[in-house]
């Protein structure tokens, strides 16, 4: 099932599969067994092994380019020194993170039925052909969706194997299978950290995302800043508004942020200009004025990547937000384009971190109330701040408290009673080679600058470093590693998809290339089009295409075609060529 969301006072709608329903109000949730923002974008064409670190630039919104990110000096600003193992769950999680693009209950539901990440992530990367693990496969998605309460039926059935061929298809756009490498990749050169639900660090009320409804729950988190800022409140408070407040609603933000910070609450935002930022700011000064030991920290989250943290005009609280004990985090994998749609995505992150939320000032349709209407259906509570009602920034507000969706704020001095007992923050200390000491200490009136940063150094997948003066490795556990299954799954695909290329003469491979050439082009694999490409371009086993210096005709291509028929190399199904892919 596929899912848009709507901005603003309107519950998010459902679009179906043919036959299926609609739902457009929370009551009717049983229309909501499968929520995937991924199945809104178009798949991307998989280019091949070799050439995909040169396309990944040009079609790819995360890639660094050959398998290597550049730190910019903002990046090493939000950077600090503390570092985080990268288990093998985590790293799964990551891989499987990039292989969705984005939430995908798809995949969620068949982590639940596996068992855990890294054995989906197995599964996933099996041989296509294999058909005992596509069983596996069907019943891991089919027993986590009857987890969620639902039954896969054939539509969803369908629509699962759709899925699973794009994951598939991604792949080819990671840059290596080396433990050291990758994880390098995915933490931007080391200066952001990941954390899964293995982490002592893993704020768990996200988990219920899919625990109260079907939503899928973030793989992992990326980082920028002190992970500890995640757990150091039982119960956060978002602070939420829209980007066009005025001064009103700015000092409602502001306010609020700044008297929950005081009673040593997380105070969560979405670090946009407007509402968002002042309630940053808010926490900031209280920190300022009562320093680390009292004032609670600040936790922004973002669309995109954290390569593409913004707006620009908020780089210097995204700095003081990390070098002041917050964070800034992201579901996404590094150099993710924020686009719209993953804003909305990013608004139940912020619902499901809080334990209440509060909308300083929102439009009829702005991203602030999105937040709240996630948070409504998560069951947290909702606060409006009311506003004059011929000012439309505060038609939003008014909405939620005429709808009864959420309750009066009726002074900004009221978060003694809208949040939970004043407290000390939660800090941990003493964390050993689960997070090396930052260093970092946050005095009365002052701002602590950012410290230099230090790269993780994973050296490979199945050694753990035992010297705590060192950064961690990664370690992955297990026979065989979850990266040497994607490794095959890559290898497999590239050199096994078609058949064993010791029974085929020159000829015959230049054919099945060029076939496998077309398909990863998605051109029809016809007789006029297989000729066609075949006398414009002679394409390698690897991808890589180069002018030919013989031409083929008809007879030839036709000959060819017939005798790798009869040999079993290819099938013809109503004009489409295919290679036999059990062929052995």
């Amino acid at each position: 099932m596929m899912i848009r969301q709507n901005e603003g006072v309107e519950h998010d709608k459902i679009k179906a599969e043919p036959g299926a329903s609609t739902a457009t109000s929370p009551e009717t949730m049983t229309a909501r067994h499968i929520r995937s923002a991924a199945h809104d974008s178009v798949p991307e064409a998989k280019p091949s092994m070799k050439t995909a670190e040169a396309t990944r630039q040009a079609h790819d919104p995360r890639s660094p380019g050959k398998g290597e990110y550049t730190t910019t000096r903002k990046q090493a600003q939000y950077s600090n020194t503390s570092h985080l193992m990268v288990d093998e769950d985590t790293l799964a999680r990551a891989v499987l993170t990039f292989l969705i693009d984005s939430a995908d209950a798809f995949l969620f539901a068949t982590i639940k039925g596996a068992g855990s990440a890294p054995d989906a992530l197995r599964l996933i990367t099996g041989r296509i052909d294999d058909r005992k693990n596509q069983n596996r496969l069907d019943e891991a998605f089919a027993t986590g969706t009857a987890r969620w309460g639902r039954r896969a039926g054939p539509q969803a059935m369908n629509a699962f194997h759709n899925a699973l061929a794009r994951w598939r298809d991604r792949l080819h756009l990671l840059p290596t299978c080396q433990a050291k490498v990758l994880t390098d990749w995915f933490t931007n050169g080391g200066t952001q950290w990941i954390i899964g639900p293995t982490s002592p660090y893993w704020p768990h009320q996200v988990d219920d995302l899919s625990v109260r409804k079907d939503w899928a729950s973030p793989l992992c988190l990326w980082g920028y800043g002190d992970p500890r800022a995640l757990t150091s409140c039982a119960k956060p408070l978002a602070v939420v508004g829209s980007r066009g407040v005025n001064d009103y609603g700015r000092y409602v933000a502001r306010t609020v942020g700044k008297k929950a910070a005081e009673q040593g609450h997380l105070i969560i935002s979405g670090g946009a200009i407007g509402g968002d930022a002042a309630a940053h700011w808010g926490a900031l000064e209280a920190m300022g004025e009562l320093g680390s030991e009292e004032s609670g920290r600040t936790v922004a989250v973002f669309a995109g990547g954290l390569n593409h943290i913004g707006p620009e005009r908020n780089h210097e609280l995204f700095q003081h937000i990390t070098s002041n004990g917050g964070a800034l985090i992201s579901e996404l994998c590094p150099d993710t384009i924020p686009e719209p749609r993953r804003f909305l995505l990013r608004n139940r992150i912020i619902a499901a971190l809080a334990d209440t939320v509060v909308v300083a000032q929102a439009r009829s349709r702005s991203g602030a109330l999105n937040t709240a209407n996630w948070a409504a259906e998560l069951g947290r509570p909702v606060y409006a701040a009311p506003g004059n009602i011929n000012i439309p920034s505060n038609t939003g507000c008014n909405w939620l408290i005429q709808e009864q969706r959420a309750t009066i704020l009726y002074s900004v001095n009221m978060t003694s009673e809208i949040c939970h007992k004043r407290h000390a923050p939660l800090i941990a200390h003493g964390l050993g080679n689960s997070l090396q000491s930052s260093g970092q200490q946050t005095t009365k009136n002052s701002t602590v600058k950012s410290h230099e940063k230090q790269a993780i150094s994973p050296d490979t997948v199945l050694e753990k470093s035992q010297d705590t003066t060192t950064p961690p490795h990664v370690t992955v556990a297990g026979t065989p590693s979850i990266l040497e299954s994607v490794e095959k799954a890559r290898h497999d695909e590239s050199t096994s998809e078609a058949v064993n290329s010791k029974d085929c003469n020159q000829a015959e491979l230049d054919i099945l290339e060029t076939i496998q050439y077309c398909r990863r082009r998605k051109i029809p694999v016809t007789h006029d089009s297989l000729l066609q490409t075949l006398n414009r371009e002679a394409p390698s086993a690897d991808g890589d295409s180069e002018p030919t210096g013989s031409q083929w005709s008809v007879a030839k291509l036709e000959g060819m075609l017939g005798q790798m028929e009869l040999d079993g190399f290819i099938t013809t199904s109503r004009g489409i060529i295919e290679p036999t892919k059990d062929r052995r």
